[in-house]
């Protein structure tokens, strides 16, 4: 069986203290079932690929801690989210991670690759993952040149 699921790149939360989070390992990956300490580590990374200083089409950022680090995660219309879709062969157990260029804000990406099977490339040149399809089958590769 194969399981795809989202997948958040993480990091290690040095020093943030304004909500429980859990240890992570740097540069690993949350998905699937996720402790409460572990979705306060999942918010925390989405709020900060996101805590960039507002342009003119936000209102300004709040003074208060809290408040000032959940202004991108509350005032953009479309968010960043560090990661991808993890997919997993369960009767093999190779898993292909997410690239560095095929966010989870990409995930209509997926959607319009299995619609009309064109080439999806995960990461950036001059290798990238890539996902190929072939009638019913999709082949995932590492390290291929991208057109």
């Amino acid at each position: 069986m194969i399981e795809i699921q989202p997948a958040l790149e993480m990091y290690t939360p040095d020093g943030f203290d304004l909500w429980p989070v859990a240890e992570v390992e740097s540069f690993g990956f949350l998905s699937g079932e996720l402790s409460p300490a572990e979705v306060g580590s999942a918010v925390m990374r989405i709020a900060s690929c996101n805590d960039l200083d507002p342009d003119c089409d936000r209102p300004p950022r709040p003074a208060d801690a809290l408040d000032s680090f959940l202004h991108g995660l509350l005032t953009f219309d479309d968010l960043f989210a560090a990661g991808g879709l993890r997919v997993t062969d369960n009767s093999t157990g190779v898993t292909f991670l997410p690239g560095c260029c095929d966010g989870l804000e990409d995930w209509r990406d997926w959607h319009q690759f299995i619609d009309d099977g064109s080439l999806l490339c995960i990461g950036h040149d001059p290798v990238s993952p890539v996902a190929e399809r072939f009638g019913d089958t999709v082949r995932l590769t590492d390290g291929q040149p991208c057109p």
